[in-house]
């Protein structure tokens, strides 16, 4: 019997807007504007994305949230550290001017907005992200999402976090549909991919930095380069499922 496709659960970062460039930008520009050359900007950069990077990587579920605020400025300090820089003032100074410079520079990938004009109406969608309020809400706000999505999961606000099937679980019964009915769109095989079989979703990989799929991992349902790609692949779905009625 055919499973008609009712909802569709995106991933928000890299995989509905360009993330990694807009960040490496951002923290380049803050840093040749406040560290001067204590520090080469290009090298404190590097080191503030892979210091974000950990951070986001160790995320685990049932982990304290962080207190409001915090987030930005203990990963400057760090960051800050590696240069035998101990200086919790600047790096508030960082990361106040980081936040506001990259929600400045935030942009949707240009295939993004034609994708959800030609979804939005057709399916029930919600985005699903890792992150907490203090770092998503306002690129969020900035980009006008809201509009095209019934609900925006931070699961970091939940303490939660991908792969857990927890997080999945919470965003389908938010727009009331079931798990055979769902399909989760993401970047990261090991977040969005696996975390959304797990909560017996079907799964479609932007695999937009052209990866190689985990040794033994469960066979994706679709693999995309482009979330432009997304409608025909939908649709492909669906006529799959059509014939198997």
């Amino acid at each position: 019997m055919g499973r008609p496709i009712r909802a569709i659960f995106f991933d928000l970062d890299d995989t509905l807007l360009d993330d990694t460039i807009s960040s490496e930008r951002s923290a380049a520009l803050v840093a040749s504007e406040l560290v001067g050359d204590r520090v080469p900007a290009d090298a404190l950069a590097i080191a503030y994305m892979d210091e974000a990077m950990n951070f986001w990587e160790r995320l685990e579920p049932g982990a304290c949230k962080p207190p409001s605020g915090a987030i930005r400025p203990r990963l400057w300090h760090a960051t800050l550290k590696r240069f035998a820089i101990d200086d919790e003032a600047l790096a508030t100074r960082l990361a106040h001017r980081y936040d506001a410079v990259r929600v400045e520079r935030v942009e949707l990938f240009p295939e993004t907005l034609p994708v959800l004009h030609a979804l939005h109406g057709r399916y029930k969608m919600a985005i699903i992200t890792n992150g907490f309020a203090e770092t998503h809400e306002a690129k969020i706000a900035r980009l006008e999402l809201s509009r095209f999505f019934d609900a925006v999961i931070l699961a970091g606000e939940m303490q939660l976090v991908k792969p857990d099937p927890a997080v999945f679980h919470h965003a389908m019964a938010e727009l009331g549909v079931a798990a055979h009915e769902s399909v989760m769109v993401g970047d990261r095989f090991e977040r969005d991919v696996k975390g959304a079989h797990a909560a017996g979703m079907r799964a479609i990989w932007v695999n937009t930095r052209n990866e190689a799929a985990p040794a033994g991992a469960r066979l994706v349902e679709a693999e995309i380069a482009s979330i432009a790609e997304l409608p025909a692949v939908l649709a492909a779905l669906e006529a799959h499922e059509r014939s198997d009625v």
